[in-house]
């Protein structure tokens, strides 16, 4: 399990979407689960985030908003990632958009567009796919469009387990 972490609109659901056919192509179960800090947000629809995973081929789609979980199970108060997580199987690498602060391996994307700066405080940072020169030399760094070197590493990352 991965989060792919940076600011809105740097390109983690481009790049994710790339990452899954990838994946996808190699033969591997891939789970999508997408955060978002918006309340009321439609999922199904032809152009929202989780239409997109869900026709890029993901095995399995889950949005985690403050007001539900989309398995379609309303909820009070947004759960933890554990509780979310529960819920998912049979699939050989579960990728998460967003949850920059849960204790989980992250990739940042950082793009020059919105913001050469990377995530300060951030956590766990595994690698970090940018067009920014320089920007992470202390881990791994790949290019914004770079979904096969991105996918050999998650790979590796698995076969590690």
């Amino acid at each position: 399990m991965v989060a792919f972490v940076g600011r809105s609109g740097c390109g983690k659901t481009t790049l994710l979407l790339k990452v899954v056919a990838e994946l996808r192509s190699r033969g591997l179960r891939v789970a999508v689960v997408k955060h978002t800090s918006h309340s009321g947000v439609e999922t199904d629809i032809a152009g929202t985030d989780t239409r997109r995973y869900w026709d890029a081929r993901a095995d399995q789609v889950l949005l985690v908003a403050p007001d539900r979980v989309v398995h379609s199970r309303r909820v009070a108060a947004e759960p933890p990632l554990s509780t979310v997580l529960a819920g998912v199987g049979d699939v050989d690498i579960v990728l998460l958009e967003g949850f920059k602060r849960a204790p989980v391996d992250k990739i940042e994307v950082v793009r020059s567009a919105c913001s050469p700066e990377p995530l300060r405080g951030l956590q766990r940072r595994l690698a970090t796919v940018t067009d920014v020169p320089g920007v992470a030399p202390a881990c791994p760094t790949f290019e914004l469009d770079d979904a096969g070197p991105v996918s050999d590493f998650l790979v590796g990352l698995t076969n590690d387990e």
